[in-house]
């Protein structure tokens, strides 16, 4: 009796022309495709279903399962209701249907459309139909792609989730509206970011008011959101600079819609292609601004404050503006020096005072720009290492040893896994030998097939295990990420000092050649 794997799919697209929104046509294939099985007397493996995927998608859960299946033997026919269900790729349908499912010994068939590898004439029809169906996907996306544009500079929100401040309009869902409960959040980093504070700083205020991230926002709102950038800590509903620098530069408060950020390389290729921020298609008053003009001004202004560059260089300068010199008051200008070769750059601060000659100031030496950066960079590590203690925090590897611990027992019950399906194959060339009769034969096969199934399901159950096990062990890693970034620093970069110090003094130098530094810190 042949072993069936029934496949199921329904896109998006099938269920708008479908007018419904509970997959109503998947429990159709289903029950036909039942019935088909039950005439002919064949047994049903498994079902799988994939329900809101295109047919070019080639990365579709349940498909992928049934072909893994497939390779495996567990599988002689694969059933769908069309061919166009299992696929509207061309070169998938010719690389299984043509190729892998002959080398495995399985069958196709598309009740509705006739489709049967079993036939001779198929091959020729499989090939239009392959070609019919795959212009059907590229016609479709081309549709989508024209209205999504249309939407777009009509000024809709066509967006799956709306930004954190907002919510979709319960009564128009492509509009955006503000969201009471989070909109104040917005509020205040914005508030928080122009009075001074630092990336860093908002975070700990936000964390520790226990304000959660607008990731875990959504996942309590019950959305099915992923932020496939998040670290550990955000995992755990916690704020990060990411986030924030995100935030601070997200036009959409100010009450414009921005969209057409990205678009998929290809009908085919759903990795998505960043677009050139001068074609974004930018929509005025689309929707009520959390953000003043005033406010978004100030704000756009120091973050680019923070990558002021020297115009010969073209070097970021962490301390610009930041230095000043403590016997006149005047800010430390910089100036780039080369060895005589030319070959090795370095810079160096000077008091303005004494190189315009506007006056004179006694303050006359050239301090090292480097010399500097690493005196600070010192000093505020040896602050912060006071303030967090870093050398008592410790990680341990229980995840790891967990890890390792489930990866031995995944491969025992592989190992169990073959032992009982090579048993199962002797047995049956023992019954074609004549060794044994055909009722011992049944005996041993529903035994040993018991036991295939049982470790299959426990290696299945362990697969799981692993998988949690590996998140658990990269959130740990995140999380010591996070918290060592908040204890040790290893360069000293523009938004650390623009964090953490207020205005550096330099003095004069004593007799002993020192030079006299004076770091005013915010913490």
């Amino acid at each position: 009796m042949p072993k069936v794997g029934i496949y199921c799919r329904l896109s998006i697209e099938d269920k708008d022309k479908a007018g419904s929104d509970d997959s109503q046509s998947i429990q159709n294939q289903k029950a036909m495709l039942r019935d088909y099985c039950i005439e002919r007397g064949w047994e049903i493996y498994d079902i799988y279903v994939d329900d809101g995927y295109s047919g070019i998608d080639r990365t579709r859960p349940a498909f992928c399962r049934l072909l893994r299946d497939c390779e495996q033997g567990k599988i002689d026919i694969v059933l769908c209701k069309d061919q166009s269900r299992f696929s509207r790729d061309t070169v998938i349908v010719e690389q299984y249907l043509n190729d892998k499912f002959l080398e495995w010994g399985i069958r196709f068939i598309g009740v509705a459309d006739n489709a049967d590898t079993d036939n001779e004439s198929y091959g020729t029809i499989r090939l239009f139909t392959s070609a019919y169906n795959e212009m059907y996907v590229k016609d479709i996306s081309a549709k989508i792609r024209r209205t999504l544009a249309y939407k777009r500079r009509e000024g809709q929100f066509i967006g799956s989730f709306a930004p954190y401040g907002y919510r979709i309009d319960p009564a128009d869902k492509h509009r955006l509206i503000i969201d009471p409960e989070t909109a104040p959040i917005v509020k205040q980093v914005f508030e928080w970011y122009i009075a001074g504070d630092g990336y860093r700083a908002i975070v700990q205020k936000l964390n520790a008011q226990g304000t959660i991230s607008p990731t875990e926002h959504k996942r309590r709102q019950g959305s099915n959101y992923v932020n496939s950038n998040a670290d550990g800590s955000n995992s755990r509903g916690l704020w990060t600079h990411s986030t924030i620098a995100t935030m601070l530069r997200n036009e959409v408060y100010t009450g414009t819609l921005v969209q057409g950020k990205s678009h998929h390389i290809s009908y085919k290729n759903k990795r998505r292609k960043k677009v050139d921020p001068s074609d974004w298609v930018r929509i005025p008053e689309a929707h009520a601004a959390i953000i003043d003009a005033d406010t978004w001004a100030r704000t756009q202004a120091r973050l680019n404050s923070h990558t002021r560059v020297g115009k010969r260089t073209q070097e970021l300068s962490p301390l610009s503006g930041k230095v000043r010199c403590v016997v006149c008051g005047r800010p430390m200008k910089r100036n780039v020096y080369y060895n005589k070769a030319k070959t090795i750059k370095y810079y160096g601060l000077q008091c303005a005072t004494y190189k315009t000659g506007v006056m004179n100031c006694p303050n006359t030496r050239t301090m090292s720009g480097k010399v500097l950066e690493q005196t600070v960079l010192d000093e505020l590590n040896s602050i912060i290492a006071q303030y967090c203690q870093s050398d008592e925090i410790h990680f341990n590897d229980y995840y790891g040893e967990q890890l390792r611990a489930l990866e031995r027992s995944i491969a025992k019950l592989q190992e169990q896994h073959d032992a009982a399906k090579k048993r199962l194959v002797a047995m049956y060339k023992d019954k074609l030998d004549g060794v044994i009769s055909d009722e011992e034969y049944g005996l041993f096969r529903d035994s040993f097939a018991a036991e295939e199934q049982a470790t299959a399901a426990r290696m299945n159950e362990v697969s799981s295990q692993i998988a949690d096990c590996r998140q658990r062990r990269n959130n740990a890693e995140g999380q010591k990420a996070l918290i060592e970034q908040y204890t040790h620093f290893d360069t000293l970069d523009r938004t650390v000092a623009d964090e953490f110090i207020d205005c550096i003094e330099i003095g004069m130098t004593d007799e002993n050649g020192e030079r006299e530094i004076h770091i005013q810190w915010k913490i």
